[in-house]
This record gives C-alpha cells, sequence and structure tokens, in this order.
C-alpha cells in the first residue's frame, strides 16, 4: 500500500492512501487531493497509480511540479521521494515491499534502540549485553502512562525518509546501537522529549537542545538526534 505525507512549513496535515488510477491534486476542491494555496495550480498534478507502481506527472501547471527539488514532467515514485507543489510537500512512500522492510529493520536497530528499555525518569539503559535484549522485551507499558491520542514519528532524511514509527511503548530510546541519546515519553499529558543523563548527542527539538527534564511535544515538532531528523506527529 502506498501513501502521501502531506506537509507544508514541516508540519504534517494529511495523510492520504494512494488508490489504484488516477488521483489529481490541485487548489480546486474537486481533485482528489486539494491543496489550497495560491501558488498551486487548479489541476496542477496527477498520481497514477497501478499495482505497486505510482507515477507523478505533472499538468502544466504554473509553478511547476517538483521531485527531490527536481523539476519533473513526469516521475516514477519510489519509497522516500519527496513531491513538491507550490509551498507544500508530499512524502511518498510504501509499505510491504521487502527491500524498504529491511532498510525499516536496520533503522529500528540504530536509531530507534528498543522501546521500553529506558526507565521513566530518563537514566540510561543497561550497557548492551547478553541479557540487554531479553530484559528489554520484558517490559511493558505502563498502565499509569494513557494518552487519548496516539503518537508517531516520521523520518524526515536518510535512506528511510517517510518511514512511521509509532510510539506504543511507554518510553521509546533514541539513538546509535550501544549509545542512547535520549527517549520520547508517554506520559499523562501525551508525550515528551528526554535527554539520556551523560550523553554527548543531546537531542535537539526545534533547534533546541534537551535536557535531562525533557520538553512537551507538539504535532509537528522537529526532533534531531543520532544525525537524524525525525517529525513527531499526533493522531
Amino acid at each position: 500500500m502506498a501513501k502521501l505525507i502531506l506537509k507544508f512549513n514541516n508540519e504534517v496535515i494529511d495523510h492520504i492512501e494512494l488508490t489504484q488510477g488516477d488521483m489529481k491534486i490541485g487548489r480546486k476542491p474537486t481533485n482528489d487531493i486539494f491543496v489550497d494555496n495560491l501558488s498551486v495550480s487548479g489541476e496542477h498534478a496527477n498520481i497514477f497509480t497501478i499495482g505497486e507502481d505510482s507515477f507523478v506527472q505533472d499538468l502544466n501547471s504554473t509553478n511547476g511540479t517538483f521531485v527531490n527539488n527536481k523539476r519533473i514532467t513526469k516521475h516514477h515514485l519510489k519509497n522516500g521521494d519527496v513531491i513538491t507543489v507550490g509551498k507544500h510537500t508530499m512524502v511518498y512512500f510504501t509499505e510491504g515491499d521487502t527491500e524498504n522492510e529491511e532498510r525499516t529493520e536496520d533503522f529500528a536497530r540504530t536509531v530507534i534502540i528498543n522501546p521500553g528499555s529506558i526507565s521513566d525518569s530518563g537514566a540510561n539503559a543497561p550497557a548492551p549485553g547478553k541479557n540487554f535484549a531479553r530484559e528489554t522485551m520484558s517490559m511493558q507499558p505502563s498502565d499509569a502512562h494513557k494518552s487519548e491520542r496516539q503518537g508517531a514519528i516520521f523520518v524526515l532524511s536518510g535512506n528511510n525518509s517517510g518511514k512511521r514509527i509509532e510510539l506504543t511503548k511507554s518510553v521509546t530510546n533514541l539513538g546509535k546501537t550501544g549509545r542512547i541519546s535520549g527517549a520520547i515519553q508517554k506520559t499523562d499529558d501525551g508525550y515528551k522529549l528526554v535527554s539520556a543523563d551523560g550523553t554527548e548527542e543531546a537531542p535537539r527539538l526545534n533547534g533546541r537542545a534537551v535536557d535531562a527534564a525533557g520538553a512537551p511535544l507538539k504535532n509537528g515538532d522537529i526532533i534531531e538526534v543520532a544525525g537524524t531528523r525525525l517529525q513527531f506527529y499526533l493522531k
């Protein structure tokens, strides 16, 4: 299944599942993907999906259609491609293809390290070793941590750009293998980003470093950690 993440000024505003056949993008409300911006033509572009393949084609728009910052007339979309129409961007991603799943699994090992292994106080996780995975797997989300809206993070850079990671645990660690930089904690009030104690690579939230006390996360916030840019999203 292919999807688009529609964003404006780096804030996620919609998630669109692509259906088979044509889906027009433009400023007219009659379009399948309605983009309300004066820099977008009435019928700006078209996405055609057949089977597991999707193509984007410019419809002689005034300001052009861009994929990965290059103007196109027609383009075969690949996972992570960023389509730009006017001031809006759409990240294309697919689910279920083998190559993409392998990249996702690798990303989970190197950037999102074993959700649930840091305590809710933000302390460092146990050093990786023979028992590390078993200790992590045995931890369950605390019943005390309940939020009405489910959180997720979207990968904005690197090979996994466009992937979504659901924040289903009470704590999701962020960092590289063997070196945790911080975590996203699920609290009674929502979610917050914290820095791991003693880390030299504290995560940044909207350009500012976050300490162990943490900072609350809002829909659309940008997180930078371990050389990767993520965006927090509330469903």
